[in-house]
């Protein structure tokens, strides 16, 4: 939920807005190209979780497979999932996480 300052003129007109919800980075953790957990930061009151993926390295657009990701609790889990035909692999990666 968002916090902060509101302030009208006299004429009812708002001249700030300083209510925004902000994301937080908390760390990243490299996957090795193996499925793997690690545990993350508790989250402060009222905050939810955010992760996104990026590739490390050189790939093929289709032949290197990222994880596919999963939050419980504070714990942060990832799983590769592909087949190895056509030379499909598991593409290393980095996963931030944070909240917002």
């Amino acid at each position: 939920m968002p916090t902060g300052i509101q302030v009208w003129d006299e004429d009812g007109r708002l001249l700030i807005d300083m209510t925004r919800s902000y994301s937080q980075h908390q760390g990243s953790v490299t996957t090795g190209a193996a499925n793997g957990s690690t545990t993350m930061p508790a989250l402060p009151a009222g905050k939810q979780r955010f992760y996104f993926t990026v590739p490390v390295g050189s790939s093929n657009s289709w032949q290197g497979k990222l994880p596919g990701v999963t939050v419980s609790g504070n714990t942060l889990s990832w799983q590769y999932l592909h087949s190895t035909w056509f030379g499909q692999y598991s593409q290393n990666a980095v996963i931030h996480y944070g909240y917002y």
